[in-house]
C-alpha cells in the first residue's frame, strides 16, 4: 500500500498551522529525560524527539480531531494493549515508565492528553527495550560471605539457602563450582534475579511501526514522510499550548 494524497494533505496543514506544534515542549522534555536516564544502558542511542512528534500527528490526525485534546497517542482506545500493559506494570514497563504516569493511569486519567502522551512514550520505550533476568546485588548488604560446602550441597541449594544466585556463585568462585566437594569454601554476596534492560532495538521508523502500531501497514512510510518531507519545512516557535508542566 501507499500513503494516500488525502493523508498527505492533512498533515501538510501542519506546515502553516502552528497548532500542530502544541505538544512540542512536553515531548522534548520527556525525550530529554529519557535520553539522560537511559544513556548508560547497553546499546542506547540518543532518540530524536521528532519521532514522537511524528507519531502524535499520525495517531491523532491533528488539532481538528477530538482525540488531539483527549487521547492524542490513542492509548486507551478499544483493543489497545498498551493501556493494560502500563497500568498493570507488565512487560518490563516498570523499568521505563515514571511511577506518576502509572498512578495517573490507575486513577483513570487516560483522557488527559499530557498523561496520554507520556504513556505513549513509555510504551514505545518499553517495546523497544530488550529485557533479561540478571543477577543483581543487594545494595543494602555489600558484605562478602563464605559458605563451607556440606555433603549433598548443590549450587542451587546453596543459592536458595543463602539468598544469592547461581551467577554470583560462579562469578565469585571461578573454576571451582563445576564439581563441589565437602569442605570447599565458596564466597558470595547477597544477590537476586531481577528483570534488567540489557539492550535496545533501533529507534527507527520501521521498528516503531512494528513495535508500537502493527495495524497500519503505512505507519513506517508515514513517519518517514513527516521526518523527511514535512518537518524540515517547519520554522516557527512552538506556541503556548497551555499544557501543564
Amino acid at each position: 500500500m501507499a500513503i494516500t494524497q488525502k493523508w498527505k494533505d492533512t498533515v501538510n496543514q501542519g506546515v502553516s498551522d502552528a497548532r500542530w506544534d502544541a505538544y512540542d515542549e512536553l515531548v522534548k522534555k520527556q525525550i530529554a529525560a529519557f535520553n539522560q536516564r537511559f544513556s548508560s544502558t547497553p546499546n542506547y542511542a540518543q532518540v530524536d524527539w521528532l519521532y514522537i512528534k511524528a507519531m502524535l500527528w499520525i495517531e491523532s490526525g491533528g488539532p481538528d480531531n477530538a482525540s488531539w485534546k483527549t487521547r492524542p497517542m490513542q492509548l486507551g482506545n478499544p483493543g489497545d494493549p498498551a493501556f493494560s500493559v502500563l497500568k498493570e506494570g507488565k512487560e518490563g514497563s516498570l523499568l521505563v515508565m515514571e511511577p506518576a504516569v502509572q498512578q495517573a493511569l490507575k486513577a483513570g486519567r487516560i483522557n488527559d492528553p499530557e498523561i496520554n502522551i507520556k504513556a505513549g512514550i513509555a510504551y514505545l520505550f518499553t517495546r523497544l527495550a530488550k529485557f533479561a533476568n540478571k543477577s543483581a546485588p543487594d545494595p543494602r548488604d555489600t558484605k562478602v560471605y563464605e559458605h563451607t560446602v556440606a555433603k549433598g550441597d548443590s549450587l542451587w541449594s546453596i543459592a536458595n539457602a543463602k539468598g544469592t544466585t547461581l551467577e554470583e556463585l560462579n562469578a565469585r568462585n571461578p573454576g571451582t563450582t563445576a564439581h563441589l566437594k565437602p569442605g570447599q569454601v565458596l564466597k558470595y554476596t547477597k544477590t537476586k534475579m531481577e528483570l534488567t534492560i540489557v539492550g535496545w532495538r533501533g529507534f527507527t521508523a520501521q521498528e516503531i511501526a512494528q513495535r508500537y502500531n502493527v495495524g497500519d501497514p503505512d505507519y513506517s512510510a508515514k513517519i518517514t514522510y513527516l521526518m523527511k518531507d514535512v518537518f524540515p519545512k517547519l520554522n516557527r516557535p512552538a506556541p503556548d499550548a497551555g499544557i501543564r508542566k
